[in-house]
């Protein structure tokens, strides 16, 4: 028979452990929550055109992410192994005296496809394209999240379907698990589902990294027409994401601006539409809209809104915004890029980076540049005013 010191002794250590593993559990990394009044442009960087790193060239940024714990930054790339195999770059931006003072790529991690293997040579396999479009950070997971806006492709009688994709892999690039899409979510031979290079363009976690939120650039085909020049009634949706069960549980209505400017010529790539979305707290939501127009291709259109989403009307079970018009998000212009009255590229990746040193928060912008020659590799930092 025990001792009761004994018993004492066993009971005292367990006690121990338990107590140990509660606080291990508690110490998860907490989303920083802020509010946004107004955002402040700080400094504009330019990284040299299409550089290589490690035999990859480096453009086509469309998403970025900040890893606080590490201080650097993931970026996706939207190549869809044609120029270097599918990948994401870590990189160190230092900021100094509100500017940034350098940008250095110091890592790039290879997408993997399920199968273990990298994403083969563009063109080679029809039944794969990765697109890279976000990327965001799980520093409780220590995973990423990408998305991809897959294919949908008619040319000389040739049909090529690619279903997009929202996948969470290592840091190493190792694919991990995917996220169901919700009905009317894929691809098809019809006009309905998404429209080509028109779906997940925008990730973002929320409340403390249990929800994500990802949003479609254009309405898909059964909600109704794409924004144009003097059509400010275009519908795409946000969803939200229960991150544990990976189930759609929210819809929301998102109205998209008319296109700024009238095109020279009908083209596919006169669009206005989400190209990305950053969580501020629980409930608000930082919006880009960017436009492109042809006749004005040296210049992207970009604006910033803000979007509250209490009190936001639920949509999971409207299959079409046409038979069923919703009601939208509400939503504040928080910034115009246009007066800045400086060249602005084709902004696609935004996230909050480090505190400032008045202490306000940081935000960053990063510029896909379609791995053109005329393009710039714009990245700007700008101040958020509480």
């Amino acid at each position: 028979m025990k001792s009761i010191a004994q018993h004492f002794f066993v009971y005292a250590f367990f006690a121990i452990v338990l107590s140990s593993c509660t606080a291990t559990k508690q110490v998860a990394v907490r989303q920083n929550e802020t509010s946004i009044s107004s955002v402040k442009f700080l400094h504009e960087y330019v990284m040299p055109l299409n550089p290589v790193f490690e035999n990859s060239v480096v453009g086509g940024l469309s998403g970025i992410d900040y890893d606080a714990a590490q201080n650097q930054y993931y970026l996706i790339s939207d190549d869809p192994s044609q120029f270097s195999p599918a990948r994401i770059y870590t990189a160190q931006i230092d900021l100094k005296e509100n500017k940034i003072d350098t940008i250095r790529i110091i890592g790039v991690s290879y997408l993997l496809q399920e199968n273990g293997k990298q994403y083969p040579k563009y063109g080679t396999d029809k039944t794969v394209k990765p697109d890279g479009e976000s990327v965001r950070y799980n520093p409780n997971t220590k995973q990423l999240i990408w998305s991809s806006e897959g294919e949908r492709l008619f040319k000389n009688g040739d049909t090529i379907i690619v279903q997009p994709g929202l996948t969470f892999i290592s840091t190493a690039g190792k694919f991990l698990d995917t996220i169901p899409l919700p009905k009317g979510f894929h691809f098809t031979k019809t006009e309905s589902g998404p429209r080509k290079n028109a779906l997940f363009e925008g990730l973002t976690y929320a409340d403390n990294y249990k929800t994500l939120y990802a949003s479609l650039e254009e309405p898909l085909y059964q909600d109704g027409p794409q924004s144009s020049f003097g059509y400010d009634k275009a519908l795409t949706r946000i969803l939200k994401f229960d991150v544990a069960t990976k189930k759609n549980i929210a819809q929301y209505a998102y109205n998209l601006g008319a296109l700024p400017v009238k095109p020279t010529v009908d083209n596919d790539w006169n669009v206005n539409g989400i190209s990305e979305i950053l969580a501020v707290n629980k409930h608000t939501l930082l919006v880009m809209e960017r436009a492109w127009a042809k006749g004005h291709d040296d210049h992207t259109f970009l604006k910033l809104y803000l979007v509250d989403l209490q009190g936001a009307e639920n949509e999971i079970n409207n299959a079409s915004f046409l038979k069923n018009p919703p009601k939208p998000l509400t939503k504040k212009l928080l910034f115009d890029f246009d007066t800045l009255n400086r060249h602005i590229d084709n902004f696609e990746g935004v996230t909050f980076g480090p505190k400032l040193a008045n202490g306000h928060q940081s935000l960053i912008f990063c510029v896909d540049n379609n791995f053109g020659k005329s393009q710039v590799q714009q990245f700007f930092l700008f101040e958020v005013i509480p």
